[in-house]
This record gives structure tokens, sequence and C-alpha cells, in this order.
């Protein structure tokens, strides 16, 4: 009788071993499926990144009669005036400027996009 009770503890812990490594192997089949698509998916993340420009920074000097909205109208992307006037207040921003007004001889960071 006790050997009887000895197969069927035996028997038990073996069915309750096979669960646990069927769980086991079924996580690792999902992590490894989730971590395919993830990675196929951050790489099409970084494909699309190389049509777009990289911002750049460049200090220019001030010349004799330039004014902000010309120094806009050459390094902004577009000739849409909406475009310059956000791109005359970048530059105001990044130069801790309170008003548009500027001098000859002063010197200006301004932004520039470019591959």
């Amino acid at each position: 009788m006790n050997t009887r009770r000895l197969h069927h503890q035996r028997k038990r812990m073996r069915q309750v071993y096979l669960k646990k490594m069927a769980f086991c192997f079924a996580t690792l089949v999902f992590v490894l499926c989730f971590s395919i698509l993830a990675g196929s998916r951050m790489a099409d993340a970084h494909d699309d990144s190389q049509n777009t420009l990289n911002k750049y920074y460049k200090s220019i000097e001030v010349e004799s009669g330039d004014t902000l909205w010309d120094i806009a109208s050459e390094y902004a992307e577009t000739d849409n005036q909406e475009t310059i006037r956000s791109y005359v207040g970048e530059i105001m921003k990044i130069n801790g400027m309170a008003a548009d007004s500027i001098q000859a001889g002063e010197y200006l960071t301004v932004v520039y996009y470019a591959d």
C-alpha cells in the first residue's frame, strides 16, 4: 500500500513538473516572438529617421542694413511668411532678445537644418 502511494506521489510530481516545463516553454516562445516583433518595429522607426534633417546652430555677425527678418528669410526652410515669423521668434528666444531690433557688429546664433 505504501508503494502505491509513493508511485502516485511520483506520478503527481512528474505531472506538476511537466506542467511547469510547458509553461516555461510557452513563456519563452511568447517572449521570443514579442522581441522579434518589437525589434522589427524599432528597425522600421530607425529607418524613417534617416530622411529627417538635423538641426544645427551657427553664429553670424550682423552686418550694416541687416534686419532680423532678412536673416530669418535667409535661414528659414521655406519662404512662407508664417514660417519666417516663427523663425524670427526662435532666433529671439535663442539669443535672449526682448525686441527684434539688431545692430551691426552684433553676433546672433541662428538655427539651420541640413542632412
